[in-house]
């Protein structure tokens, strides 16, 4: 195994995650007074997100050079289709948002760009490229689920409080670590140009995701 490839890639962009913790979407929520409207703008656009975030898995799971790996796979997607989802259906009939609303919810203009980003690495690249692009996204909810859940303020808001509560979970944290021995695994049974590519996908990642969060801050919409 590229022993600590994951790790390498973490301090990589850590310029990049210091600003995803930084900002005032989270800032605001970890404080327990971000307003419910960027909430719900959020929720929406994430929604629509996971739906191309799932079809990512299908095509990692279809490209595992293994049974054990695609079943792992497999299992993700089912999650993914599920846990997350569910749990933002559940906190919409909280916010007066309707399943329908969910679906159809146009993406903003970041949330076109981040999941063609995701896809095209799906379609045509290795499982370890489709690894490294999906992790920031993982990786960096454990995170805000780890820093946000240790404050009192956000714990006193319930609905900000059940969202964080699956990210900082056990359950979520063994999750992000399979994803990364799996990114790890890859590294070392690939050449360096792969290896670079893997690299490049997880940097832009990571990038889409403070622009996710600032999307939904600013509330995002297409100027035409």
């Amino acid at each position: 195994m590229a022993e600590g490839f994951s790790k390498g890639l973490r301090h990589e962009v850590a310029y990049i995650w210091d600003r995803i913790h930084g900002h005032p979407f989270l800032i605001e929520m970890g404080n327990g007074v971000l307003p419910l409207d960027k909430f719900r703008f959020y929720m929406r656009q994430d929604y629509v997100y996971l739906m191309e975030f799932a079809r990512c898995l299908s095509l990692a799971t279809a490209k595992a050079g293994d049974r054990e790996t695609m079943s792992a796979l497999a299992s993700l997607l089912n999650s993914s289709l599920t846990v997350e989802v569910m749990m933002l259906e559940r906190l919409g009939e909280r916010l007066n948002i309707t399943p329908a609303q969910l679906r159809t919810t146009e993406p903003a203009p970041t949330n076109v760009a981040y999941t063609r980003h995701l896809l095209f690495a799906a379609n045509s690249g290795t499982i370890g490229e489709i690894m490294a692009s999906m992790l920031p996204c993982m990786w960096t909810y454990q995170e805000i689920g780890e820093r946000l859940g240790a404050k009192a303020a956000l714990r006193e808001n319930p609905i900000y409080n059940d969202w964080c509560l699956v990210y900082r979970s056990q359950s979520y944290i063994d999750l992000v670590k399979w994803y990364r021995d799996l990114t790890d695994r890859s590294a070392s049974e690939s050449g360096a140009p792969v290896r670079e590519k893997m690299k490049d996908h997880f940097v832009l990642s990571s990038k889409y995701e403070y622009m996710f969060w600032d999307m939904a801050y600013r509330r995002e919409t297409w100027p035409i």
